[in-house]
């Protein structure tokens, strides 16, 4: 078992490289998750805000009602 570990003496250049590598992927797919959610929480607040700019329905942009529906 130790032969097999060893590797021919490149068991610890080995344990190193898959070392190395599990951290870079685990590293990918976290700054994935923390742009996914940035990129969630920036449009949430963009169309919060576009909410709170748009008019009312049945108002135009002077707070005017508009003459939909009543057959002007």
């Amino acid at each position: 078992m130790d032969e097999f570990l060893a590797m021919g003496g490149y068991g610890r250049y080995l344990a190193v490289a898959y070392g190395v590598t599990a951290l870079v992927l685990v590293g990918n797919l976290v700054a994935a998750r923390r742009r996914f959610r940035r990129t969630q929480e920036r449009l949430r607040d963009q169309l919060a805000r576009q909410d709170r700019r748009r008019p009312p329905a049945g108002l135009d942009s002077a707070n005017n009602p508009t003459s939909a529906g009543r057959g002007v």
